[in-house]
């Protein structure tokens, strides 16, 4: 995987492994999407970009837990 990246796989019906990697290190997991309510019928495309959405929410959501978890060190 080059530097930088971000590679996104399918893993079932609404559900996406992600792996991101830079120069820094590597983080991956798993995302969710459109898994309430009626049938998902969005476009691959539209899946794949409301999983990339996801993985952004929650890359903020662990900035903000890292630095209150740094904040409370102090």
């Amino acid at each position: 995987m080059a530097p930088d990246s971000l590679d996104l796989e399918s893993d079932g019906p609404g559900s996406y492994r992600f792996t991101f990697s830079s120069q820094r290190g590597e983080v991956s997991g798993r995302v969710t999407v459109g898994t309430e309510g009626p049938p998902d019928r969005r476009s691959e495309a539209d899946q794949e970009q409301a999983a990339k959405n996801q993985i952004l929410a929650l890359s903020r959501e662990l900035g903000e837990a890292c630095a209150d978890a740094m904040t409370r060190r102090r």
